[in-house]
């Protein structure tokens, strides 16, 4: 009999589950950052524009920006709605999960406008609690009262994104250092010079045990004269080396800023390829508000 009741506690708790995810729709099938489900983003070009910047970011630090507007909640809170459509949609990198859901909901004549800013885990550092409800306080919802919902959407993809690429770059710097000096190519030059010094200082040793004064002091000027040209050719070698691994740092620079500089100016297409989820997953964090 206990069995029988703790296999039909589990169905209850596994249908309230699937009840609250089915009321959340439905991933599109052809996916983009811009999701106006309730159709209050009337500026086309915007929507555009916003999309294009969304993917771009998406593309180049794998962090997903993600804005949903839909016309009801259903029986979920806004919280429990912009979780359960991040984990279903799958939005982020799966091991990263460093997606971020704006969920807003309109008022309308289902009750009061609801809006919710969550980020996944893995960005919940870079964007706290206090921040989320920051933006939506000082950004969003002024605009939103205002029935401006295109405005306060775009103010906050404004202050948020950069703060997500700056994130990004804060965990690639060390790598990008280690690559800049060249992978430990110093300690390389290092063991050399002092190689070439041990050499000089053995020979040294060993030519004024067995050959005349005059003998020695020219081999030791030869070897001298070996270990500075060693040294130096080393030296001269790893700088080249360096300068001309810098001079392709700065051309993959420029060639990635005219990269983006033409995806500004192109139309946003979405295709699957571009804009790909990975199903980053959702801890509940973030903020909200009502008006």
């Amino acid at each position: 009999m206990k069995l029988f009741y703790k296999g039909l506690l589990i169905a209850l708790v596994a249908m309230v589950c699937d009840m609250g995810v089915a009321q959340v729709p439905s991933k599109p099938a052809i996916m983009s950052p811009i999701v106006d489900l309730a159709g209050i983003i009337k500026n086309d070009s915007l929507v555009n524009a916003l999309n294009t910047r969304l993917d771009s970011l998406s593309r180049r630090t794998t962090n997903q920006i993600v804005v949903v507007t839909v016309n009801d909640l259903g029986k979920l809170d806004a919280n429990q709605f912009a979780t359960q459509l991040g984990k279903k949609w799958g939005i982020g990198d799966k091991k990263l999960n460093n997606g971020v859901v704006i969920l807003v909901k309109p008022k309308n004549d289902k009750g009061n406008g609801d809006v919710f800013i969550e980020p996944g885990p893995g960005l919940e550092g870079a964007l706290p609690d206090v921040e989320c409800a920051h933006i939506i306080d000082s950004l969003m919802v002024p605009h939103f009262k205002e029935g401006d919902y295109a405005k306060g959407i775009e103010e906050a993809i404004n202050h948020i994104e950069p703060i997500v690429l700056k994130e990004f770059q804060q965990e690639q710097a060390p790598k990008n250092e280690t690559e800049k000096k060249g992978g430990g190519k110093g300690w390389i030059i290092l063991a050399v010079i002092i190689g070439v010094i041990a050499l000089f200082l053995f020979l040294r040793k060993r030519n004024k045990k067995n050959m005349p004064q005059q003998a020695t002091n020219d081999i030791d000027t030869a070897t001298g004269e070996m270990a500075v040209t060693g040294a130096a050719s080393a030296l001269a070698a790893s700088t080249q080396q360096e300068e001309q691994e810098e001079q392709e740092d700065e051309e993959e620079e420029h060639q990635d800023k005219d990269d983006d500089n033409d995806d500004e100016t192109k139309s946003f297409e979405p295709e699957p390829y571009k804009y790909k989820y990975g199903g980053g997953d959702f801890s509940g964090a973030g903020a909200g508000s009502k008006w």
